[in-house]
């Protein structure tokens, strides 16, 4: 039997939702957070100046204790792209310098390296794999190939179309022999398997919440080593200023940040629903603990990937994936054809480019499993 927390969701028993890498359900507490921070702004006569930065304070606490690092070093960002930017006006590149990506990879982690390069004269080099080759050895042949050419890496922990696992572990020492700077987007990651971001130690790191950590849409992460702790932020917004909390000293004017990270977060940062909701949900996750979700995630994970290879899928092995979710290849059928009638019979998946994108969550039961089973059989037949 497939342990699950489907009670704490309002999602209708002839709903089989395998997308939480696209966007996850919320559980119910997150959803009431919400409406209650929604509540708080509908009525303004309550709204006192610490509501604009207490529970935003806590959301830094709960998400840096969470990864394991230091709330000094996150910033509370729009999305994983706009932490992406941040990092990249950070970063200055010269002509001649490489910037290294991940063939295919998410739009946002390509574009911003991609007006830099632009800008700069820099080469922005895509890896890909032979057939065979996982993304850690195709990655380490580039760096040995360029060596210290290479300035910036913009990778991710797994692949966000095909869920294929890269061993950051592996990559980043490498990278750093080499004297490159590190950037990570961890949104298909963190939610769904433990990171230990002072173990990994990137330049910087972005993750979107609104996936794998149930946060409303708007709620992002975004780490920062110390190194730029003293960078150019985006935006300029007024309570990222020392001394914001005082409304009535506000036109005194300073050049000085609240300490740390804070000089990224965005403007729109005390979204009173936006922020309730996403406390809400990292205290969910905690209370259920990432350990236990991981494991949980990882046992459901197989038996997916047993039902999809039952049906002629091309699964990868389990070390070769995430073990939260997983792409698989049709050989014998369009992907996008397949999803439709999927949905057409209330399951949720997601089609990647050649990959039916398949990702369960803590909702995710055995009657889920045995409707996928069932109408993938009817839809192949």
């Amino acid at each position: 039997m497939t342990a699950n927390y489907r009670a704490d969701f309002d999602i209708p028993r002839d709903i089989c939702y395998l997308n939480a890498a696209y966007m996850t359900p919320q559980p119910r507490d997150v959803v009431t957070a919400t409406m209650r921070g929604a509540t708080l702004r509908s009525q303004p006569w309550h709204v006192t100046p610490t509501d604009f930065f207490h529970d935003v304070e806590e959301l830094r606490a709960t998400f840096a204790r969470q990864v394991n690092c230091s709330p000094d070093n996150i910033a509370i960002v729009p999305s994983a792209g706009y932490g992406v930017s941040c990092a990249a006006i950070n970063m200055p590149l010269s002509e001649g310098d490489v910037i290294l990506g991940l063939y295919e990879q998410f739009p946002s982690n390509y574009y911003a390296w991609r007006r830099q390069a632009l800008a700069s004269g820099a080469e922005f080099h895509i890896v890909n794999r032979e057939a065979g080759q996982s993304w850690a050895d195709a990655l380490l042949e580039a760096i040995r190939d360029l060596g210290d050419r290479i300035e910036i890496a913009t990778l991710e922990g797994h692949h966000w179309a095909s869920a294929e696992f890269i061993d950051l572990e592996l990559v980043i020492p490498a990278l750093r022999d080499v004297g490159a700077k590190v950037v990570l987007d961890l949104t298909q990651t963190i939610g769904g398997c433990p990171i230990d971001i002072s173990r990994l130690a990137p330049d910087f790191m972005a993750t979107a919440a609104y996936k794998w950590q149930f946060c409303p849409y708007g709620v992002a992460f975004l780490y920062v080593d110390d190194r730029y702790l003293e960078g150019v932020p985006i935006e300029e917004p007024w309570m990222s200023r020392a001394g914001a909390e005082d409304f009535s000293r506000l036109a005194d004017f300073t050049d000085a940040y609240h300490p740390g990270a804070r000089r990224y977060d965005m403007s729109a940062k005390s979204s009173f629903s936006n922020i309730a909701g996403a406390l809400a949900a990292l205290q969910k996750l905690e209370g259920w603990g990432i350990d236990t979700v991981s494991k949980m995630l990882a046992t459901t994970n197989v038996r997916i990937s047993e039902i999809l290879a039952s049906h002629g899928f091309e699964t990868m092995t389990a070390d070769a994936r995430a073990p939260h979710f997983q792409g698989a290849r049709v050989p014998a059928a369009d992907p996008r054809k397949l999803a439709a009638r999927l949905v057409e019979n209330n399951v949720f998946a997601s089609v990647r480019g050649d990959y039916l994108r398949v990702a369960p969550h803590v909702y995710t039961d055995d009657t889920d499993l045995m409707r996928l089973d069932d109408v993938l059989a009817a839809a192949l037949a």
